[in-house]
């Protein structure tokens, strides 16, 4: 009986083992990034330098669920000397039928070295989205009262599909819950077998 329940024991802990590894891989599935790149030039205190921009999203967006825009910006050596006298980057994103966090406009200070923020951005119709990111540079005075005037647009052409099965966060909770269920399967067996041993000494 012992040894049927030891048996029971190691068989569901392989199972639930293989089945964490599965939700893992889920998780791990790698979603195809496409990227843009500009230069925005200073025209705010004149010092011929420039700040290089690139924006990063998703080809596939699902429908429901939080997809991230990501901005890189950097100034270039010359547009460096200069900052002292204060920059602001000013970016906005758009996009019909989507919900944007934590807000449609972003006003960052420019600073020396690669910077990069943020949107979270959520569809809620499947479909063709074309979502767009207008960029400009201002001083340290800019505080978004007037509409952007941007020197950089970038087009995000994206397909929004619907939401089939488990999130990849929600994929990463199951694995992780049944790899700790099969970790405890493993003790219980392995301490079931060493009293099984020490009663049979």
């Amino acid at each position: 009986m012992k040894h049927n329940k030891q048996t029971l024991l190691i068989v569901l802990a392989i199972i639930l083992l293989i089945a964490s590894m599965f939700f893992f891989w889920r998780k791990a599935l790698p979603s195809k990034t496409l990227q843009q790149a500009q230069t925005i030039a200073d025209w705010v205190h004149g010092s011929g330098g420039s700040l290089n921009v690139m924006v990063s999203y998703p080809a596939e967006m699902r429908m429901g669920q939080k997809n991230l825009i990501t901005v890189t910006y950097q100034a270039n050596s010359t547009l460096e000397g200069s900052l002292s006298q204060g920059y602001t980057l000013d970016a906005m994103l758009s996009g019909i039928k989507t919900v944007i966090s934590p807000r449609q406009r972003i006003l960052t200070p420019i600073e020396k070295g690669r910077q990069v923020f943020v949107w979270e951005m959520e569809p809620f119709i499947p479909g063709e989205l074309e979502a767009t990111v207008q960029m400009a540079m201002g001083d340290s005075n800019l505080d978004g009262s007037y509409a952007i005037t941007p020197q950089a647009t970038f087009v995000l052409n994206m397909a929004v599909n619907e939401s089939k099965g488990l999130s990849p966060d929600t994929a990463l909770k199951v694995g992780l819950t049944l790899l700790g269920l099969s970790g405890l399967l493993l003790v219980s067996y392995f301490f079931i077998q060493k009293r099984f041993v020490s009663a049979k000494g």
